[in-house]
């Protein structure tokens, strides 16, 4: 389908956060592109380069210059993923409407573009706030991760169902995310901060404040595979534990 002559009446947003990426964001944006022109909604891609030090940027950019559904903005050097989360966030909700979408994924090739379509119409058909793709819902499972990470995992996800629930939401680290844009702003409303950690804890931060907001939420399941990202994993696991159990004290 010829996604110029949709019907919808809302833009779909794709935000990319990317650090030392050149390993596997071409191969995504070009997944992103192909996704593109069979979906059936109207997608506009983001890419966040948080001062990378190969060449991520520079591919971007050159991307952009063919495909102008693609645009590179670039941080000055590099301040977490926190920023670049914030970044993208800005610029969904200063470019796009109140009932467009903003989806956020991982640029490291581990996030299946396809995935998109299912998170999107779950969104909209069933008017909701937020849809996560999720690793603990039926269907949803990791290939390729450590035991180690497996366990951390988990023990974060029953740590956000006692402290911050949910309904219908289990995967509270995940990137992997649609959240409906007015939705973002009521919550830049309540807090003038959403984001306040610069760290891999920033997802969980978010999803925390959207509980006591009690939003509206549902799950897609996601297999995550980890033997296809490309380079090493970038999570400190201690500073992101201490950053959920310090979320205790900062969200009210």
């Amino acid at each position: 389908m010829d996604n110029n002559s949709n019907s919808n009446e809302f833009k779909v947003m794709i935000g990319l956060p990317a650090y030392n990426e050149a390993g596997g964001i071409l191969n995504l944006l070009k997944s992103i592109t192909a996704f593109r022109s069979i979906s059936q909604y109207e997608i506009q891609v983001v890419v966040v380069d948080d001062g990378s030090k190969d060449s991520t940027a520079q591919i971007v950019e050159t991307y952009s210059r063919e495909h102008d559904h693609v645009t590179l903005v670039r941080h000055s050097g590099n301040k977490g993923l926190g920023e670049a989360v914030k970044t993208i966030m800005h610029y969904a909700i200063t470019h796009l409407k109140d009932n467009d979408v903003l989806v956020t994924m991982d640029a490291d090739n581990t996030h299946n573009p396809l995935l998109i379509e299912s998170m999107v119409t779950t969104l909209d058909k069933r008017d909701l706030d937020l849809v996560v793709a999720s690793r603990f819902t039926p269907g949803g499972y990791e290939l390729g991760l450590k035991t180690l990470r497996k366990l951390f995992s988990r023990g974060a996800m029953i740590f956000f169902k006692v402290f911050f629930p949910i309904r219908n939401m289990n995967d509270y680290s995940s990137g992997y995310r649609a959240y409906r844009v007015k939705t973002i702003k009521q919550a830049q409303t309540r807090w003038r901060d959403l984001i306040t950690t610069n760290g891999f804890d920033c997802m969980a931060e978010i999803a925390a404040k959207f509980s006591r907001m009690e939003i509206k939420a549902a799950e897609v399941p996601l297999v995550l595979n980890y033997q296809q990202k490309e380079g090493s994993s970038k999570m400190n696991v201690s500073k992101t534990v201490k950053g959920y159990f310090s979320l205790l004290g900062r969200v009210r």
